[in-house]
């Protein structure tokens, strides 16, 4: 009898801690996590309008406006790119316009962690003109390349006042500036009254 009761404790002992050490996992995915901040500096490009950040996949995060970097920031929209592991961000603040590109990390929890790969930022001269970022395409030579473009958005069917451009490269996971005279960028809200 004292054996089965020693089994019986020892069993619901050995339960009772399987439980905790799986909700001290699940807290530790759900929350944010940053491994190295000194990573989120970023490095000058030879734009005085923008930077580039590469290869920080040492900080995971849940949403990226929880990062120092990125506190003040609003999050404008967000999108996976050509069903891959790879997400665009943009965020603004002021004048200051960021593009980001990010890995999705899958995990046990509903919710993925991501990490930046690349981003580029872009200052507006004037603030008070919405700037939209928006898909766009080469004019000549066209491929299947990921561009987008910083617009001024306007009422046309197509952008007439295109800021910057990029080409998103997903396997060197980077972001390459292009003449915005070499892309044509379609006005997708052309026409809508809604």
């Amino acid at each position: 009898m004292k054996t089965i009761k020693s089994i019986l404790v020892l069993i619901l002992f050995l339960t009772f801690s399987c439980q905790q050490e799986k909700k001290s996992q699940e807290r530790n995915t759900d929350s944010k996590i940053e491994l190295d901040k000194n990573n989120s500096e970023t490095e000058p490009k030879s734009d005085n309008n923008s930077t580039s950040k590469k290869n920080s996949e040492n900080v995971t995060f849940r949403n990226i406006t929880e990062l120092e970097k990125y506190k003040e920031f609003e999050k404008v929209s967000g999108e996976v790119l050509d069903r891959s592991d790879k997400a665009l961000v943009y965020l603004q603040k002021g004048n200051i316009k960021v593009l980001i590109l990010k890995k999705i990390i899958k995990n046990s929890s509903t919710r993925p962690n991501y990490s930046i790969l690349d981003e580029v930022t872009f200052t507006s001269k004037n603030s008070e003109n919405y700037i939209a970022l928006t898909s766009c395409k080469l004019i000549k030579n066209s491929k299947k390349e990921i561009i987008f473009s910083l617009v001024e958005d306007e009422d046309v069917e197509y952008y007439k006042k295109i800021l910057k451009s990029w080409v998103i490269d997903l396997e060197k996971e980077v972001f390459k500036e292009i003449k915005s005279e070499e892309v044509e960028c379609y006005n997708v809200h052309f026409g809508y009254d809604g």
